[in-house]
């Protein structure tokens, strides 16, 4: 499988033309780069185009659409495989090697922190642009290379910080530890909510707000364990009054009222990449990536979300459950959009930073108010630290379920990939692989690059 060629709008094109045929992740002439930027970022107009052709790129070209759900679904206990792609049947049995070509084309996200650093520059640089839409236009760069680096980070480990365009340095950085990289993720963010405002500039969610930084940032402090300034985060949007929990069936739609960033689609043929992925082309089709027993196991009697988020097809005897939060795979209407953040991972956070500091009443109020959208009984306000810490992964498991990779994040990041998916996949699970290895063809274009442990 490729993946699509990117659509670039035409400010875009002068920022990202011959990308797609580079071999290191940041190789572009700094002379010729340099006046691009110079001729992008000169107004208003075209300096909006070029930062909506970023989100573009995200949406149709970008591993952020393509992979960031699929592979760690994959190296989870998430999704099976069911196909005979080698690439993929390394990821479903955590066997990935250097040469992976999936692994390089998620490494490949530095191409959209690129991209964010060049829209950075260019807009530092010009004298052409109002005041209002310059900030504006800052923040949202600064938020999207934030949002890049999230996931290098957890899914590599110590990666490159790249923050400039200039191919002589980028060529020879050597690995950034993760800590620093997570500090330059919330120099972004602060900088980024000081710099955009409360109301969307368009009519949909695509293009971010200060609660979007705010919600990048709560999880930031949430993966680096500052419990407090998570709750305070994840608060302030919760109490903004602009997102409400939107019914099961609506939670995925361009109009939802949940949604607090999403990718609107590009083309014309489908609406998002996970219902191409995941949707059977027919009924008698075994989905390629049908969920796991464990995972179909895993939810409650009666919750209503295995029949609004999953689909399922019957082969012979065989039951087949497939995440099904997207409903249309090819055509349109095009009214599904591609939903990065919403409300309820919020109040996720805030249970489970309320939780670290012993506020258990507060932690399950949160939880419940998912679990009522969801059908189910409230949980006692009396459980144990014990008992709420479990709550809250097996409400994360459930809500988030193939999401971008929430659940092989979580198990990463508390520790319990090791006993989980070294019980799921015994003979091929090795604990070095809950990170993924630096691809092969990017140490060979910069020796200064070390491989994770394991590869």
């Amino acid at each position: 499988m490729k993946l699509n060629m990117p659509v670039i709008s035409a400010a875009l094109f002068l920022l990202t033309a011959g990308w797609s045929s580079c071999k290191k992740f940041i190789e572009i002439p700094s002379p010729v780069n340099q006046l691009d930027i110079n001729n992008v970022f000169t107004d208003d107009k075209t300096a909006t185009a070029a930062i909506a052709g970023m989100y573009s790129d995200m949406e149709f070209s970008s591993p952020i659409s393509t992979y960031l759900t699929l592979l760690p679904g994959m190296s989870a206990d998430e999704l099976v495989y069911t196909s005979n792609d080698n690439g993929f049947l390394e990821f479903a049995g955590n066997t990935y090697t250097p040469a992976n070509q999936y692994a390089a084309a998620v490494w490949a996200i530095y191409l959209n922190v690129y991209e964010a650093n060049a829209c950075i520059q260019g807009i530092q640089n010009s004298s052409g642009l109002s005041p209002k839409t310059k900030n504006q236009l800052l923040g949202e760069a600064q938020f999207s290379r934030a949002f890049c680096y999230f996931y290098l980070v957890n899914l590599f480990g110590d990666v490159p910080l790249v923050t400039s365009t200039d191919y002589r340095i980028n060529d020879t950085m050597r690995r950034t530890p993760s800590s620093r990289v997570y500090q330059q993720m919330i120099v972004d963010l602060t900088g980024a909510q000081t710099l955009l405002g409360s109301d969307y500039p368009t009519d949909h969610r695509v293009r971010p707000n200060v609660w979007t930084a705010g919600a990048l940032l709560s999880r930031v402090y949430l993966y680096t364990k500052k419990w407090a300034n998570a709750e305070s985060q994840a608060s302030a949007i919760i109490n903004s009054g602009l997102y409400t929990l939107s019914g099961l069936d609506s939670v995925f739609l361009s109009t939802s009222n949940e949604t607090i960033w999403q990718l609107m689609p590009v083309s014309p043929s489908f609406n998002t990449q996970e219902a191409a992925f995941f949707i059977p082309g027919s009924p008698a089709q075994i989905p390629s990536y049908p969920l796991t027993d464990d995972l179909v196991n895993a939810f409650e009697p009666g919750d209503n979300r295995i029949s609004a988020w999953t689909g399922t097809t019957v082969i012979g005897s065989q039951v087949f459950y497939y995440p099904a939060k997207y409903k249309i795979n090819t055509g349109s209407p095009l009214n599904e959009y591609h939903v990065v953040f919403r409300l309820a991972e919020q109040l996720l956070i805030r249970a489970e930073a309320r939780m670290q500091q012993g506020n258990i009443t507060g932690a399950i109020r949160d939880l419940n108010a998912i679990r009522a959208r969801a059908g189910l009984n409230p949980l006692l306000l009396t459980l144990t630290p014990a008992r709420t810490a479990d709550a809250i992964q097996q409400e994360r498991r459930i809500e988030l379920l193939a999401e971008f990779g929430h659940r092989w994040l979580d198990l990463k990041r508390t520790n319990r990939a090791d006993l989980v998916i070294g019980m799921l996949k015994p003979s091929t699970w090795r604990p070095t692989a809950v990170l993924w290895p630096v691809p092969q063809d990017q140490r060979s274009a910069n020796p200064f690059l070390t491989q994770n442990d394991g590869y």
